[in-house]
């Protein structure tokens, strides 16, 4: 496989989803918060993320995939100095918001590139893209614990620096714009959203869930959310399966409803069987999805429908936590109704879909 560097920049740029959240508490102290407002930090970076999306993709087609990834690990760069500096909240939101649009600005350039590469084994690429994104959520869980609070920024923002200084050589191709307006694109990212949206519920809300319904004494909360997470690894890593004689849009359909259905079982005693295959299944989903992309909008234009899902994928799905709070202990049930009510529009792009 092509664009290993890519890859490396992959693992990068997902411990910058995730180093923040055990950081927070010192943060909070530092800035005298309210365990009421802290959950706004992380919805900061999801914001700048999934709002840019687009934007970053339009971007791309003026200055080029390579220039557009390079400016967004720049960008992811100079946040990480930039957050211990915050003199109050709105700073703070800023500074992480502004990691958030950097990271938008690299997830479908890096994917186009990656697709563009490995024009003949696209879904082998974009799983082993996906599966590194869940490495490098599991070294950022674990950043704080090895680096300390003020050495996790400044060790982040070197890595990140170095990680553009290695994809300085990577073609500068320029997608299409008028892709976007691919309306089977608009529907599989609204159909998966919900999918998409139970899995991050689960990495966020089980812990609390588990302590508060099912009484369970968790010691650290972030072994279950490391376990979804390899679990996501092994998922990402079947999606060369897409690459074979098996239909990628019947894959999408089984795996998507495997990797939201068995959410259900953390009612359960079986939790953790739960969380294994939900992980597996929920990541297998969405790299089949963006094998798909790639198949209907070739080599660099892939970039264009891989923004547009993944902004849908953000701004519907994180949604799913404030619905999942709101429903309390039927949290799981509510998330799968919703979830699964997005789901059925897929019938919408069947007849239109071949592959």
């Amino acid at each position: 496989m092509k664009g290993i560097k890519i890859i490396v920049a992959r693992v990068i740029y997902a411990i910058h989803w995730f180093y923040l959240a055990p950081l927070i508490p010192f943060l909070a102290g530092k800035l005298n918060l309210s365990l009421q407002i802290v959950g706004l930090i992380p919805l900061s970076f999801f914001l700048g993320s999934g709002i840019m999306q687009i934007p970053s993709a339009f971007l791309s087609t003026r200055i080029g995939l390579r220039n557009t990834l390079l400016l967004g690990l720049f960008i992811m760069s100079i946040s990480p100095l930039l957050i211990p500096l915050s003199s109050n909240f709105i700073e703070l939101l800023i500074f992480y918001l502004m990691d958030g649009v950097g990271a938008s600005m690299f997830f479908s350039t890096g994917g186009g590139i990656l697709a563009s590469l490995n024009r003949d084994s696209p879904s082998l690429a974009l799983g082993l893209y996906n599966a590194s994104f869940a490495v490098g959520g599991l070294i950022g869980l674990n950043w704080y614990i090895v680096f300390g609070n003020y050495l996790s920024f400044y060790i982040l923002s070197i890595l990140t620096f170095l990680s553009l200084i290695i994809n300085v050589n990577n073609s500068n191709l320029k997608p299409c714009w008028r892709i976007i307006r691919d309306n089977r694109i608009v529907i599989l990212g609204i159909s998966i959203a919900g999918i998409w949206g139970v899995y991050y519920v689960i990495g966020e809300l089980y812990p609390t869930f588990a302590y508060y319904y099912l009484h369970l004494n968790l010691i650290d909360s972030s072994l279950f959310t490391s376990l979804l997470l390899v679990s996501s690894v092994i998922g990402g890593s079947l999606t060369f399966l897409a690459d074979r004689k098996i239909k990628k849009f019947n894959l999408l359909i089984i795996s998507s409803l495997l990797g939201s259905v068995p959410s259900l079982l953390l009612y359960t005693k079986v939790y953790l069987l739960g969380i294994v295959i939900t992980g597996i299944f929920n990541e297998l989903a969405i790299s089949v999805l963006y094998s798909i992309i790639a198949s209907l909008q070739r080599d660099a234009n892939a970039t264009m429908g891989l923004a547009l899902v993944n902004s849908l994928n953000i701004l519907i799905g994180m949604n799913f936590e404030l619905l999942a709070s709101y429903s309390g202990y039927y949290m799981w049930i509510a998330v799968n109704i919703i979830g699964l009510l997005l789901f059925s529009l897929i019938v919408l792009v069947r007849q239109n879909i071949s592959i």
